[in-house]
């Protein structure tokens, strides 16, 4: 099962993480050109005559404003007014919309990071991850050491099973940041797919450690620590989901084969019924079921018939039949 895909909750923790761009002096957005003087004050009485025309160009020189700081400025408030538009769209969850203005952000300001991180973001959430792995990627050129790029980049490559470049990018994440959990929960996942019991393991008890009321996290250890043939581990795991999850299917079938491969059917029997009460049709289930009750049957096999439990049904027979028949 796959760690928290872009879904519900996640939607609403990004809905925080949109950059968007605001003037620090006023708490308003950016509106552009900043002039140097707004009003000149001259005492012309104070200066002689002939040196007013020199001193007045000299001050208007300082006055004006650089063509190429200008057009820097102007296109900056453009970019901002983008971005802004942007992040509105993807609140919105108008994600094509928040890319073209995103976009639009990035041509006028390339060397902005703030535009790679939100659009990729919208990408990922529109689900084109090809692209969003390349402004990650690009994001990464801006900030090297950045933990959250390297582990968004990860949980991307995760969701497309390209595990070896999964677990690379995550482990830099971890790199920089130990305590980034979700990034251990996302290489988890990683290890379990390239039958990396062990390390899997680990990392689930890292998430945990962090988060104890993970029940995912317990689900999958239980499902790496079975795999390791640490079967009463894997039952504590999954016994604690199915009592915080008591409709939990899944949970009772990861159980159910662990107490097939521990060899006790009964139990194994009881948690693959107990699936099918909650997915009648669950071919998988009645499968399983079948053949731990024929386990079972060659466990305890009925015993075969004694001489005295022979004679017993031969009388039970002579009562029942007719008086011509026992004639």
């Amino acid at each position: 099962m796959l760690p928290s895909t872009v879904g519900a909750k996640e939607r609403s923790k990004v809905n925080a993480r949109w950059k968007t761009y605001e003037n620090p002096n006023s708490g308003t957005q950016f509106t552009g050109l900043n002039r140097r003087f707004q009003t000149i004050f001259i005492d012309v009485d104070a200066i002689f005559r002939c040196h007013v025309v020199a001193i007045l160009l000299i001050i208007f020189s300082f006055a004006l404003p650089d063509p190429a700081a200008a057009a820097q400025s102007r296109n900056a408030a453009s970019s901002a007014a983008h971005t802004n538009r942007g992040v509105k769209y993807a609140r919105d969850k108008q994600y094509d919309r928040a890319i073209a203005e995103f976009t639009k952000a990035i041509q006028l300001e390339p060397d902005d990071p703030k535009n790679y991180e939100n659009r990729a973001m919208a990408y990922r959430l529109s689900g084109k991850r090809e692209q969003a792995l390349s402004d990650l990627s690009k994001l990464i050129e801006f900030r090297p050491k950045d933990a959250e790029t390297y582990a968004a980049k990860g949980q991307i490559e995760v969701e497309q099973g390209k595990f070896d470049a999964a677990i690379k990018d995550l482990n830099r994440a971890i790199e920089f940041d130990p305590k980034i959990t979700n990034a251990r929960r996302y290489r988890g996942y990683a290890f379990l797919s390239k039958q990396q019991w062990d390390k899997a393991a680990q990392d689930y008890s890292a998430v945990i450690e962090k988060s104890p009321n993970d029940l995912h996290a317990y689900e999958q250890r239980g499902y790496a620590y079975r795999n390791l043939n640490k079967y009463d581990q894997a039952v504590a795991d999954l016994t604690k989901v199915i009592q915080a999850q008591p409709k939990n299917a899944e949970a009772y079938r990861q159980r159910g084969l662990t107490y097939r491969l521990m060899k006790n059917y009964t139990k194994a029997a009881d948690d693959f019924r107990k699936v099918l009460q909650l997915k009648p049709n669950d071919a998988d289930a009645k499968s399983r079921l079948k053949y731990v009750e024929q386990e079972l049957q060659w466990q305890f096999p009925t015993p075969p018939p004694t001489k005295q439990t022979k004679a017993h049904r031969q009388k039970q027979k002579s009562a029942t039949s007719t008086p011509s028949q026992a004639r």
